[in-house]
């Protein structure tokens, strides 16, 4: 909670105000760390994939040495996760997203729509496993995520809360993609006939996701396009039955 003040309240440098609470010092390593994650993204994006992991392992290894980067610590592992998917070291992604997944454990099983954080390192769980060759492992995380991804749409119901809307719609979003995943995991050991029913579930959650004019337009983009990923996907499956 931000603390009232008379004079003009200090600003960080990328202009969000900030609590009385947080140090110089502690400002000074988030900019760091900003800095080797900017620099790291940047990498993969270009195509530098095995730099931006080399990146990517730089601030893990600030965010252990520094206690006050403590807070960083997943969003820079999940980052470092998708690097080493992106470098094609499929295990060091799998490691690390186990590793993501098992320091969520409280997350995984809260009752707060902060659930939906640990449905994501599931989903990103599965994908590494699917890169990594294993289907049937991918395909048992993707459906931990989609059962993750749907209470967290319960629980934003139960807010019954105006705000909680586009929250929700996006929780449906996530459940169809991860069906579209499912879909593919089981497209490659030859299990097309459970992989259509899913892709018809899917397409009309992101129709629904799309046609929704109370949300942002980013979001029904997204929908836009996973629902185009979606329509390829099944017509593949169909024709492969």
């Amino acid at each position: 909670m931000l603390v009232a003040q008379e004079k003009t309240p200090v600003q960080r440098k990328d202009s969000v105000t900030v609590s009385a609470g947080i140090s110089k010092e502690q400002l000074a390593l988030e900019a760091q760390l900003a800095a080797v994650l900017s620099r790291a993204d940047q990498a993969l994006k270009a195509g530098r994939a095995a730099d931006a992991v080399q990146q990517y392992e730089a601030a893990l290894a600030m965010v252990h040495r520094e206690p006050l980067l403590a807070e960083q610590e997943q969003k820079v592992v999940r980052k470092a996760g998708n690097g080493y998917i992106g470098a094609n070291r499929p295990s060091d992604a799998v490691a690390t997203f186990q590793k993501l997944v098992g320091a969520m454990s409280k997350q995984c099983d809260s009752e707060t729509t902060a659930v939906s954080t640990c449905a994501s390192a599931q989903q990103d769980l599965g994908m590494a496993k699917m890169h990594a060759g294993d289907f049937g492992g991918g395909l048992a995380s993707l459906r931990q995520a989609e059962a993750t991804y749907v209470k967290a749409e319960k629980l934003s119901k139960a807010e019954k809360a105006s705000e909680f809307h586009e929250y929700t719609m996006i929780q449906i979003m996530n459940q169809a993609k991860t069906k579209l995943l499912t879909a593919v995991a089981l497209f490659q050991p030859g299990k097309t006939a459970e992989g259509v029913p899913a892709m018809e579930e899917a397409i009309p959650q992101l129709n629904r996701v799309k046609d929704d004019t109370g949300i942002s337009p980013g979001i029904r983009e997204s929908a836009t396009s996973s629902l185009k990923d979606a329509q390829t996907v099944l017509e593949r499956l169909r024709l492969a039955q």
